[in-house]
């Protein structure tokens, strides 16, 4: 039987407090998730996630996707070359993120990657600190180096990870990597290498909390309905993403706006468009993705005007999408625009946690151009949008990182007389504490940070 609590969020969040047991400790050097067959999706997303602005921990994690082979010095000259495309030039100077980092004042200008394909693994790695070393604010920030799984019949790396360990991984540098809990091939037992290697296990039950998100509307068993039907679907197309095949996935969502269609219902085809969105969003086919959520956004608008109460969810889901996809294409302007859009309709209609994400985000984005009069004006309209929540929820939420912003770019803009009514309804807000709260933090922690593929997604 489902247990209704189970969730893929709540899953998510497992994962999130399994590597946070972990990510303290100072002396692992690899970090093996054990996951079960139906895990691996979910963990590879929880990897990608942490390469992104909206990451929590402080490494700054990289994903490394060359397949590994027998032939170890072959395949230690294709990381040095998957490295070099990090820096390859772009035709497109709106997706050349090497050049944005260096325009954004966050990678020196006078840093060009030194590619040594024959020198080793080793050699990577100090030129990856070299990297770090070179990057404003992330000097001292670990890096996450994450080799995931080809597969359970791919070649193990078990043995060579055991020689990198046994040659020492630098300081300022970790592994991790996955490993197929029915069938482990990367269980690593020698007592003098375990203090460097940590296992993560999480207790995840995904079947469950697939089914209940896609059938917690549905207490039925009937598969001829065609709410039923069109449920299924969804399930279909989103598992096509775990395939990352355009084709694939194009066609399930053609059959699913199909059944959308032909059910009448206004506000399962917007939510169908949304879906879709979501579904080439997430396999990396972005022009398709914004023109399904701009047709969503269309829809839902319409809805909106017709007082279609299921309207405006759909349309603030669809506009936090749309604004994201223009920010990884730096169109700083026009995704302000979107996201002031949604914080303004957010206020007509009295929702406090989008109003502040709207402005917070805005206000992220005007601080990345160097706008920063901008940037504080929009963090406090987030502060004071987002004090309508509980306090309890606003001290775990990203009304914190609107704070810190506000009272970082304060400092600089304001003399300290004017700060003083922003320093009483923090207190208010947050408690007297929120100095404490605000310590641990740097402006580098919640804005946009240069991980992965140096990806500029916005927080």
């Amino acid at each position: 039987m489902n247990t209704p609590a189970t969730s893929i969020a709540q899953e998510f969040y497992k994962l999130r407090e399994e590597w946070a047991r972990i990510d303290p400790l100072k002396s692992w050097k690899l970090a093996i998730w054990v996951a079960q067959y139906t895990d691996i999706e979910i963990i590879n997303q929880f990897m990608e996630t942490e390469q992104l602005a909206i990451g929590v921990f402080e490494d700054i994690f990289f994903r490394f996707d060359t397949p590994f082979t027998e032939d170890r010095e072959l395949y230690e000259r294709e990381l040095w070359l998957e490295y070099q495309e990090w820096f390859a030039p772009c035709p497109d100077p709106k997706f050349d993120i090497y050049s944005a980092l260096k325009q954004d004042d966050i990678l020196s200008k006078d840093f060009k990657p030194h590619i040594q394909p024959f020198s080793g693994f080793e050699n990577l790695l100090k030129e990856l600190l070299r990297f770090r070393s070179n990057l404003k604010g992330f000097e001292n920030k670990n890096f996450l180096l994450y080799f995931p799984s080809a597969g359970p019949e791919a070649p193990a790396r078990k043995n060579w990870f055991i020689e990198k360990i046994k040659k020492e991984i630098p300081d300022g540098i970790r592994l991790a990597t996955m490993d197929y809990g029915p069938a482990r091939k990367i269980y690593i037992p020698d007592p003098a290498l375990r203090p460097f290697i940590v296992e993560l296990i999480p207790q995840l039950d995904m079947h469950t909390a697939i089914n209940n998100d896609m059938d917690k509307a549905d207490g039925t068993s009937d598969t001829v309905g065609i709410e039923n039907r069109l449920r299924k679907q969804i399930r279909v197309v989103m598992e096509t993403t775990m395939k990352h095949s355009a084709s694939t996935t194009d066609r399930e969502v053609q059959k699913m706006l199909a059944l959308a269609k032909e059910s009448k219902n206004n506000t399962a085809y917007i939510t169908s468009l949304l879906i879709a969105s979501q579904a080439h969003y997430a396999i990396k086919d972005t022009e398709v993705s914004e023109t399904y959520s701009d047709e969503a956004i269309s829809k839902a608008r319409m809805a909106m005007n017709e007082n279609d109460p299921a309207g405006y969810p759909v349309w603030r889901s669809c506009m936090m999408l749309k604004g994201g996809l223009l920010a990884s294409k730096r169109k700083w302007e026009a995704a302000i625009t979107v996201y002031d859009e949604m914080a303004e309709e957010a206020t007509q209609r009295g929702d406090a946690f989008f109003i502040m994400e709207g402005h917070r985000i805005s206000g992220h984005l005007y601080y990345i151009r160097g706008r920063h009069q901008l940037a504080f004006e929009k963090s406090l309209l987030a502060l004071v949008g987002g004090s309508y929540l509980e306090k309890t929820a606003l001290r775990q939420s990203t009304f914190v990182h609107a704070a810190f912003l506000a009272v970082h770019l304060g400092k600089k803009l304001k003399a300290p007389d004017e700060m003083k009514v922003l320093y009483s309804s923090l207190n208010e807000w947050l408690g007297e504490d929120w100095p404490a709260l605000l310590e641990g933090m740097s402006i580098n922690d919640i804005l946009v940070k240069p991980k992965g593929r140096f990806a500029i997604p916005i927080g």
